[in-house]
């Protein structure tokens, strides 16, 4: 399928909602770019530094499921040009402020502000996409790959010596998606579903084959971050070769991500969700076993069919929490986007340790291994919905 017949298969509401999506993960890009600025302005240590990319992670990422159960309980759409406008604002601000610790609360701000919007950006989505919901959420996944990429872009330009005294310039993509944004929310209609009203009853919904999805988004999580991490350090440390080699392998492999995401919403759609999870995961075993005995230029190529196949089921998953948690739609989006997705990248952390005690090519071991529990994992999720709840989830959409 094209991406125009892609685009004329979804509403109108759908793309706007994904490049409030895209403006929002702008920072999540800009603070890795930022990060060398912060060390010099304020003399920071590595320890320091870590603390700040820490401090967005755990308040973009972990806290995601939180917004998502307060979002169900009482529908706020309003949250997407709230958290789109707050996110810029304050990433801004973290370039401005004099202080360390006024930094980090900065910093804390921007990851409120995209944790804000991401549960019920993806709850819009659901309720907008009809039964095309792989595809809607497809282009929404894409819309926030895309704006971490251009963050980090925009960013390092405006941190160049000729743009430092333009960068309030960061603030108008947000300041005028926000208000787009705005006017999408007051012509939604008022949603009919209304989420678990307690923690008790929504304890109930946290099956075996819910906890064991989840899993297997912590597992591609892991692996996806474990190799955008250590793949640079791999060809430039640890080979002691070419950066910009290592870079353009980076570059591919992001590339290859965005279009495996916009593929497996497809073929979700048409085939189910549980056989493209079960399917896209177990090349990468196989892939990740061998890639470093591949040519220089076939490096590229397993790279790429890696990225897409880990890439290929992330709509899938969220599509599917989304359907375990009829009427808790902003929840399931928050523990898929955020806080597996979160913890998945917190285990590159300790990936790093078992890198200091063994060796690099350790880590490519270990991340050869996990796809193999994801398939496992993969194997105990229920796709097959009752009538009833699948009519629910419908309803919601």
């Amino acid at each position: 399928m094209s991406i125009n017949a892609m685009m004329r298969a979804v509403p109108r509401g759908v793309p706007l909602v994904g490049l409030g999506h895209m403006v929002t993960d702008l920072s999540q890009g800009a603070l890795l770019v930022a990060l060398p600025y912060f060390k010099a302005k304020f003399g920071l240590s590595y320890a320091e530094v870590t603390a700040i990319a820490l401090m967005q992670n755990l308040t973009s990422s972990v806290i995601q499921p939180v917004f998502g159960y307060w979002s169900d309980r009482n529908p706020r759409p309003w949250l997407m040009a709230v958290g789109c406008l707050f996110s810029g604002l304050a990433m801004l601000a973290s370039l401005l402020v004099p202080s360390y610790w006024q930094l980090l609360i900065c910093t804390a701000c921007t990851g409120l502000g995209i944790a804000a919007f991401h549960p019920e950006g993806a709850k819009t989505v659901n309720r907008l996409s009809g039964a095309a919901k792989g595809k809607g959420v497809s282009m929404f996944v894409v819309g926030g790959n895309a704006g971490f990429a251009l963050g980090s872009l925009i960013m390092g330009l405006l941190l160049a010596e000729p743009f430092t005294g333009f960068l309030w310039v960061y603030a108008v993509p947000c300041m005028l998606t926000s208000l787009f944004l705005y006017k999408l929310v007051a012509a939604l209609p008022p949603s009919e579903v209304k989420g678990v009203q307690s923690l008790s009853g929504l304890k109930g919904m946290f099956s075996v084959s819910l906890l064991a999805l989840l899993g297997v988004v912590l597992m591609r999580a892991t692996v996806s971050s474990g190799i955008s991490t250590f793949i640079p350090l791999y060809y430039v440390s640890y080979l002691k070769g070419d950066a910009m080699y290592a870079g353009s392998l980076l570059t591919v492999f992001l590339a290859a991500g965005a279009a495996g995401t916009l593929a497996g919403g497809v073929l979700s759609d048409r085939f189910g969700s549980k056989k493209i999870m079960l399917w896209s995961i177990i090349p990468v075993s196989v892939l990740l076993a061998v890639f470093n005995l591949a040519p220089e230029v076939g490096v590229y190529a397993v790279l790429s069919i890696i990225s897409a196949c880990l890439s290929a089921a992330f709509a899938s998953s969220m599509v599917l929490t989304q359907r375990m948690m009829p009427g808790n739609v902003g929840m399931a989006s928050g523990l898929t986007l955020g806080f597996s997705v979160g913890l998945g990248s917190m285990g590159v952390l300790l990936l790093g340790r078992i890198a200091d005690i063994w060796s690099l090519p350790a880590v490519f071991d270990i991340l050869a291994f996990l796809p193999l529990v994801a398939f496992g994992l993969t194997l105990l999720v229920n796709d097959q919905m009752s009538g009833g709840r699948l009519a629910v989830t419908e309803e919601a959409g």
